[in-house]
């Protein structure tokens, strides 16, 4: 007897689910180039023909990891908000869900320290990355310009790019020595030098 198309689906998904988050798993502890297929697969309980059926190389699932992390965090801090306070709220609540989620963070700067590497197949996903990081910071800025609730002394644009790489820099420290960095806490007074979010 067949199952249900809805059963299926849900099975599929949830299989999916499964190997994304051993994914996840092997790629924060070895890196992309150090992770096989055959490892994942064992994490999620499953066979790599079996793993192969969903996700035909490791290229597609390293793609489906990122953009499943992206999505998540978009999602469940409002990132996708048209609101410049909105966003920069959720900035905060994404310093600190990474603080509580430190095994996905590591995940995430491994993968972009492998992207440095021009051929490596997350190099575009994390320059894409970026830049729309600093696109968005800067129109989140000027918006807040225009509302009289920015007060840097460099152009938002610049103060997107000081934003971003202050708090790239202040995470691989919090990853280094944990205990010696307040990551949420240096996010909010360095945001604070810029703008005022309330």
């Amino acid at each position: 007897m067949k199952r249900r198309p809805r059963v299926r689906a849900a099975a599929t998904e949830l299989r999916r689910h499964q190997i994304l988050t051993a994914a996840q798993e092997a790629f924060g502890e070895s890196g992309y180039q150090g992770s096989s297929l055959r490892d994942i697969a064992s994490r999620a309980g499953i066979t790599h023909q079996g793993l192969l059926h969903h996700f035909p190389d490791k290229t597609a699932l390293l793609e489906a990891v990122l953009d499943h992390d992206l999505a998540d965090t978009a999602t469940d801090h409002r990132l996708e908000s048209g609101d410049s306070l909105e966003f920069f709220r959720g900035l905060m609540g994404v310093a600190e869900r990474d603080v509580r989620d430190v095994a996905r963070m590591r995940m995430f700067y491994r993968l972009c320290a492998e992207a440095t590497s021009p051929t490596n197949p997350a190099h575009g996903y994390y320059v894409r990355w970026f830049r729309e990081v600093r696109e968005r910071l800067t129109s989140a800025l000027q918006d807040l310009a225009e509302r009289g609730r920015y007060h840097g002394s460099v152009p938002p644009e610049v103060a997107a790019l000081h934003l971003s790489a202050v708090r790239e820099g202040l995470t691989l420290q919090f990853l280094l020595e944990p205990d010696a960095v307040d990551l949420a806490a240096e996010v909010r007074a360095h945001l604070a030098l810029y703008a005022d979010i309330g």
